[in-house]
Protein backbone atom coordinates (compact mmCIF):
# COMPACT_ATOMS: atom_id res chain seq x y z
CA UNK A 1 0.00 0.00 0.00
CA UNK A 2 2.90 2.37 0.95
CA UNK A 3 4.34 1.61 -2.06
CA UNK A 4 1.44 2.27 -4.56
CA UNK A 5 1.53 6.00 -2.56
CA UNK A 6 4.95 6.45 -3.34
CA UNK A 7 4.39 5.03 -7.16
CA UNK A 8 1.65 7.40 -7.20
CA UNK A 9 3.52 10.35 -5.95
CA UNK A 10 6.01 10.07 -7.79
CA UNK A 11 4.04 9.80 -11.32
CA UNK A 12 2.35 12.68 -10.06
CA UNK A 13 5.45 15.19 -9.78
CA UNK A 14 6.75 13.04 -13.24
CA UNK A 15 3.77 14.51 -14.57
CA UNK A 16 4.25 18.20 -13.38
CA UNK A 17 7.29 18.47 -14.43
CA UNK A 18 6.46 16.93 -18.36
CA UNK A 19 3.52 19.45 -18.83
CA UNK A 20 5.33 22.95 -19.39
CA UNK A 21 7.73 20.85 -22.41
CA UNK A 22 4.35 18.63 -23.40
CA UNK A 23 2.31 21.73 -23.71
CA UNK A 24 4.89 24.11 -25.57
CA UNK A 25 5.55 20.72 -27.83
CA UNK A 26 2.22 20.57 -28.80
CA UNK A 27 1.88 24.70 -29.51
CA UNK A 28 4.37 24.14 -31.66
CA UNK A 29 3.56 21.17 -33.80
CA UNK A 30 -0.04 22.28 -33.77
CA UNK A 31 0.71 25.26 -35.99
CA UNK A 32 3.19 22.97 -38.15
CA UNK A 33 0.65 20.71 -38.74
CA UNK A 34 -2.24 23.69 -39.36
CA UNK A 35 -0.01 25.25 -41.69
CA UNK A 36 0.66 22.32 -43.57
CA UNK A 37 -3.05 21.41 -43.85
CA UNK A 38 -4.05 24.67 -45.15
CA UNK A 39 -1.20 24.24 -48.01
CA UNK A 40 -2.75 20.85 -48.72
CA UNK A 41 -6.29 22.76 -48.99
CA UNK A 42 -4.52 25.52 -51.20
CA UNK A 43 -2.58 23.12 -53.57
CA UNK A 44 -6.22 21.33 -54.22
CA UNK A 45 -7.77 24.57 -55.01
CA UNK A 46 -4.75 25.17 -57.24
CA UNK A 47 -5.24 21.82 -59.09
CA UNK A 48 -9.23 21.64 -59.10
CA UNK A 49 -9.28 25.43 -60.95
CA UNK A 50 -6.80 24.01 -63.79
CA UNK A 51 -8.90 20.64 -64.11
CA UNK A 52 -11.86 22.44 -64.39
CA UNK A 53 -10.76 25.74 -66.27
CA UNK A 54 -7.73 25.16 -67.78
CA UNK A 55 -4.36 26.93 -68.41
CA UNK A 56 -3.38 29.81 -68.01
CA UNK A 57 -4.05 29.48 -64.55
CA UNK A 58 -6.05 32.88 -63.53
CA UNK A 59 -7.95 32.81 -60.46
CA UNK A 60 -8.44 34.42 -56.88
CA UNK A 61 -8.24 32.27 -53.93
CA UNK A 62 -9.99 33.71 -51.21
CA UNK A 63 -11.31 32.50 -47.59
CA UNK A 64 -14.71 33.35 -46.36
CA UNK A 65 -16.05 33.24 -43.11
CA UNK A 66 -19.92 33.95 -43.10
CA UNK A 67 -22.15 33.69 -40.40
CA UNK A 68 -24.83 31.14 -40.37
CA UNK A 69 -27.50 33.46 -40.95
CA UNK A 70 -26.11 34.51 -44.07
CA UNK A 71 -24.24 31.46 -45.63
CA UNK A 72 -27.53 30.95 -48.07
CA UNK A 73 -27.40 34.41 -49.31
CA UNK A 74 -23.69 34.29 -49.89
CA UNK A 75 -24.19 31.00 -52.22
CA UNK A 76 -26.46 32.66 -54.22
CA UNK A 77 -24.41 35.99 -54.93
CA UNK A 78 -21.44 33.31 -55.87
CA UNK A 79 -23.36 31.36 -57.83
CA UNK A 80 -24.91 34.35 -59.70
CA UNK A 81 -21.46 35.70 -59.86
CA UNK A 82 -19.65 32.20 -61.40
CA UNK A 83 -22.00 30.57 -63.03
CA UNK A 84 -20.99 31.94 -66.36
CA UNK A 85 -17.37 29.32 -65.68
CA UNK A 86 -19.64 26.15 -65.93
CA UNK A 87 -22.46 25.51 -68.24
CA UNK A 88 -23.64 22.68 -66.03
CA UNK A 89 -23.92 24.81 -63.03
CA UNK A 90 -26.01 26.80 -64.94
CA UNK A 91 -29.03 26.74 -62.70
CA UNK A 92 -29.45 25.69 -59.38
CA UNK A 93 -30.04 22.11 -58.97
CA UNK A 94 -32.37 20.89 -56.22
CA UNK A 95 -32.49 17.49 -57.35
CA UNK A 96 -29.71 14.97 -56.85
CA UNK A 97 -28.10 13.11 -60.04
CA UNK A 98 -27.14 9.49 -59.69
CA UNK A 99 -24.01 8.27 -61.17
CA UNK A 100 -22.68 5.39 -60.22
CA UNK A 101 -19.47 5.27 -59.27
CA UNK A 102 -19.47 8.93 -58.66
CA UNK A 103 -19.86 9.91 -54.95
CA UNK A 104 -20.13 14.32 -55.41
CA UNK A 105 -24.15 15.00 -55.42
CA UNK A 106 -25.37 17.59 -57.43
CA UNK A 107 -25.80 20.32 -54.27
CA UNK A 108 -22.29 19.72 -53.90
CA UNK A 109 -21.47 21.04 -56.90
CA UNK A 110 -20.81 24.58 -57.25
CA UNK A 111 -19.41 26.64 -60.71
CA UNK A 112 -16.37 28.36 -58.38
CA UNK A 113 -13.82 26.04 -56.93
CA UNK A 114 -14.98 25.60 -52.94
CA UNK A 115 -13.11 23.29 -50.17
CA UNK A 116 -15.07 23.58 -46.67
CA UNK A 117 -12.19 24.58 -44.09
CA UNK A 118 -13.07 24.30 -40.32
CA UNK A 119 -10.85 26.70 -38.31
CA UNK A 120 -13.06 25.77 -35.03
CA UNK A 121 -10.71 22.53 -33.94
CA UNK A 122 -10.72 23.63 -30.48
CA UNK A 123 -13.82 24.33 -29.96
CA UNK A 124 -16.00 21.39 -28.23
CA UNK A 125 -19.30 20.19 -29.28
Amino acid sequence: MKADKEEMNRLSTDKKKQFGPLVRWLKVNFSEAFIAWIHVKALRVFVESVLRYGLPVNFQAMLLQPNKKTMKKLREVLHELYKHLDSSAAAIIDAPMDIPGLNLSQQEYYPYVYYKIDCNLLEFK
